[in-house]
């Protein structure tokens, strides 16, 4: 798609009065159990992907200065564990925008000969547009990204403006890797740029504000479930919402969640509110495992992904199992929890995932498979240190008539070809996931259906 500025101009959202319409004292009184119960399970729904954003986001923090980019010239492995089911395909670019005192200005250079994109993400996990291949197209370009609070226009010169609710912004680059011998896309990395727009412009930067401070993140998927709350409640005030969440917000209010407040529910109702939270994760954990229709073993991205609107439970699910999901235009995540047979899959199988002629998925970039520990959703560290494979893994032996036979095994298999094509499983429970960048229709509409994967002894 070529530059333009009008489809990558968002409307911009008023700001609203953040935390000032919040607390309620005496509203604890009028409560019931059954009342809190439920509002807490509500909540938690509502609350969770931006409180496992927050990991992300203090991992980063860590390491990194606000509104500085870093690009990363290595491929994740096992022992990168901040981000669930992390790609093994990309070197990946990363920034924090702090929108806050004046928008930023991230510039790219001509790039042709490789896939690449820069996803920006808020703080309830909605994508908010993309720069790269597919939505501003290979030509150079300055893109301008401001906060709610700026009521500035966008300069002369420049390919287009994203305007974000949220104060903080998360920048998530991907740059194609073509192999293991591929140099090509460090060199890239060195290209992107990011900077103020006061800088941009050569001005007078605005007066600095306080440093952020983030909360302290917790395991959202282990411990005191409730807890979550506090994570939520530091970010919340950094965004700003909608009126229909502002009025989802007030009613959260009542059990101290929300912008600013401090999460101390009162004794009558705190047994309550922790059985509603803790209520909320298990289905939130549920709803993970089945995020959409389950098709021949493997269940497609959302259709709404990126984009969840008040569809809360899918957002929340998303986060649980693969955060920070692409629009389905970008990349489709189909993922795999069982074999042909309807059985979780387990190392303790031999499995084969067989494209026939001509069935190979279909891509105007490129598609991979990646394997994860199913508890963790973490890449599992193997003795060839293959973590995914693709169609542009070296050396893959391809059938006679162009299709293509993956084995999926903990122990090496025995022939040369079968090698070649192999993918090693821990010796327990996992999980993968196909990545089609770039889908074609046929993806895209539903049309196209994946293998399913078959146990191998089964068919003995």
């Amino acid at each position: 798609m070529k530059n333009n500025s009008s489809r990558i101009t968002r409307p911009r959202l008023c700001l609203l009065a953040l935390g000032l319409c919040f607390g309620l004292p005496s509203a604890h009184a009028a409560l019931s159990s059954q009342q809190a119960r439920a509002l807490s399970e509500e909540a938690y729904v509502f609350a969770y992907a931006s409180a496992e954003h927050d990991k992300v986001l203090n991992a980063i923090a860590a390491k990194l200065p606000y509104n500085v980019l870093y690009g990363e010239a290595r491929l994740l492995g096992p022992d990168d564990k901040n981000v669930v089911s992390p790609n093994n395909d990309t070197f990946y670019s990363r920034a924090l925008l702090d929108l806050r005192s004046e928008p930023q200005v991230l510039s790219v250079p001509a790039e042709t000969q490789r896939y690449y994109s820069f996803q920006l993400i808020d703080l309830r996990t909605n994508n908010l547009d993309y720069i790269g291949t597919r939505a501003t197209g290979t030509a150079a370009g300055r893109y301008l990204i401001a906060g709610p609070d700026w009521k500035g226009e966008l300069p002369a010169g420049y390919s287009g403006v994203i305007r974000s609710p949220s104060r903080l912004v998360f920048l998530l680059g991907r740059t194609e890797v073509k192999g293991p011998e591929d140099q090509g896309a460090a060199v890239v990395l060195k290209e992107y740029r990011l900077q103020s727009l006061s800088a941009a412009l050569k001005q007078e930067p605005p007066v600095a504000l306080p440093k952020l401070t983030l909360p302290p993140y917790s395991n959202t998927k282990d411990g005191k479930a409730s807890a979550l709350f506090d994570i939520f409640n530091g970010l919340a005030a950094l965004h700003a919402w909608s009126p229909e969440e502002q009025a989802q917000l007030q009613r959260f209010a009542e059990i101290g969640v929300g912008p600013g407040l401090a999460f101390n529910p009162p004794k009558e109702l705190a047994s309550a509110i922790a059985e509603g939270a803790e209520a909320a994760r298990a289905k939130v954990r549920a709803a993970s495992s089945s995020i959409s229709p389950n098709r021949n073993g493997w269940y497609s991205s959302p259709a709404n992904a990126g984009h969840f609107g008040s569809d809360d439970l899918t957002r929340a699910a998303a986060a649980w199992r693969y955060i920070y999901v692409n629009d389905p235009a970008e990349a489709l995540y189909p993922i795999a929890l069982q074999d042909s047979h309807g059985q979780p899959l387990n190392g303790g199988k031999r499995y084969r995932l067989h494209f026939a002629a001509g069935q190979l998925p279909p891509v105007n970039s490129f598609w991979s498979l990646t394997l994860y520990d199913s508890q963790t959703q973490l890449l599992v560290a193997n003795p060839i240190k293959r973590y995914s494979i693709g169609d542009r893994t070296p050396g893959l032996v391809y059938d006679a008539d162009g299709g293509l036979t993956l084995y999926i095994q903990n122990e090496q298999p025995t022939t040369a070809a079968q090698q070649a094509n192999w993918l090693p499983a821990p010796q327990g429970p996992f999980n993968m996931l196909l990545r089609l960048y770039l889908p074609k229709e046929p993806a895209l509409k539903g049309i196209y259906q994946l293998p399913g994967i078959t146990p191998v002894d089964a068919e003995q």
